[in-house]
């Protein structure tokens, strides 16, 4: 067990209607002036919009910009950002998911900062002070309403990329599972394979005796799982969304990962697939990207893959290897089945792609990717996407 410090902020008002107690949360936290960012029109189809809008004039100030796109710009986020300097906001408040919530996270810490805020993603400097974010949620994925991440991309330099700062955590969600009663099918199993991930990626950091946030990365996987099965099966179910909504939050909040270092290895692999092509889903790309990932290196801890393989699907080979190998055939199988792609034809990637997409994975070659069971050299990155194109 790795010392650690862990800190989880942000305050959860969970439930029907909680949308509701928006001006009830504004009051309690003391912001008047609000800063309200949105995507592209999800919001007002499903009426939560207008009540948004009703609250604020109720009595507050309030400057809006919408328009987020799915893998957010650093292009809107400047344009905010300069908008959000003249407004001199209190809070902003994120409504959508977890492209609006990062590009408020952006925003937020480009506010007391001189230089352009892309800078914080390419590590060029620390981020020591933000503004406050609240947020709305209305889709199940990201999980960014409680991390400290900020994932932004760079369309011109065909980089997407994160950075982590306990200020990126929000200082409180809103989360009312029926606003997701509407999110589509395929965005919704996008979101299922993101929340799992979080997990995952987690779950395959070194570990020692007796982890037992291992056991709840995979307890939140298999949840997850079911209850995406149940939320495609029928989108209104409150208890299966719900579920769903809940898992996003605490799969990426550090729970999942307490008391050990799992530095993410797939998200940097998927990051350069939407990078390159700012089109793909995140979620879809993770999905993607998993099974070859872990069938290039599973040999390299085998008892880990076979673990889960019992833990989250129930089923036991021969011995830990054929487990091993049966764990990572069933979740493509479970990727595919909510309607994943499972080769890089199905989302527009070519042989000659490859080139590019390890170019931004490795940063030309000069970086690996991952830590455990093994980093990724470039070669391994070259493998694993040549694996993916048949």
């Amino acid at each position: 067990m790795n010392d650690f410090t862990f800190v989880t902020p942000t305050k959860i008002y969970f439930g029907k209607n909680a949308e509701d107690k928006l001006a009830e949360v504004l009051n309690e936290f003391g912001f008047k002036r609000v800063f309200l960012l949105h995507g592209c029109g999800s919001i007002k189809k499903i009426g939560l919009y207008d009540k948004i809008i009703k609250i604020l004039k109720s009595g507050f100030v309030y400057e809006e910009v919408s328009g987020v796109r799915a893998n957010p710009e650093i292009g809107l986020v400047r344009e905010a950002l300069a908008k959000a300097k003249v407004f001199k906001p209190d809070v902003i408040l994120a409504v959508g998911g977890g492209s609006v919530l990062d590009t408020a996270k952006s925003i937020a810490a480009g506010y007391y900062y001189d230089g352009d805020p892309f800078d914080f993603n390419l590590k060029k400097v620390v981020c020591k002070k933000s503004l406050p974010v609240g947020s709305i949620l209305t889709i199940s994925a990201a999980g960014s309403e409680l991390s400290d991440s900020c994932v932004i991309q760079n369309d011109e330099l065909h980089i997407k990329q994160g950075f982590n700062s306990d200020h990126n955590r929000p200082v409180f969600t809103i989360e009312n599972p029926e606003l997701t009663f509407s999110v589509s099918s395929y965005q919704t199993a996008a979101g299922v394979s993101d929340i799992m991930m979080h997990s995952l990626e987690r779950y395959f950091g070194e570990s020692g005796p007796y982890q037992l946030s291992d056991e709840w990365a995979l307890d939140l996987v298999r949840s997850t799982m079911e209850a995406g099965l149940a939320a495609l099966k029928d989108p209104r179910d409150y208890e299966a969304r719900a579920a769903i909504m809940l898992n996003s939050s605490l799969s990426h909040n550090g729970l999942t990962g307490l008391g050990k270092a799992a530095p993410f290895v797939v998200h940097p692999l998927e990051h350069a697939l939407s990078g390159y092509h700012a089109d793909i889903t995140h979620g879809a790309g993770i999905a993607l990207i998993y099974p070859a990932w872990a069938a290039h290196v599973y040999k390299k801890d085998v008892k880990k893959f076979a673990h889960l393989t019992k833990r989250v699907f129930d089923k036991e080979g021969a011995n830990d290897e054929e487990t091993a190998i049966i764990g990572i055939r069933l979740m493509k199988e479970f990727f595919h089945s909510i309607g994943m792609p499972t080769s890089f034809k199905e989302v527009g990637i070519t042989k000659e792609d490859l080139p590019n997409l390890v170019s931004l994975a490795t940063g030309n070659g000069t970086r690996t990717v991952g830590r455990y069971p093994q980093p990724l050299e470039k070669e391994d990155v070259e493998a694993i996407f040549a694996s993916l194109l048949d």
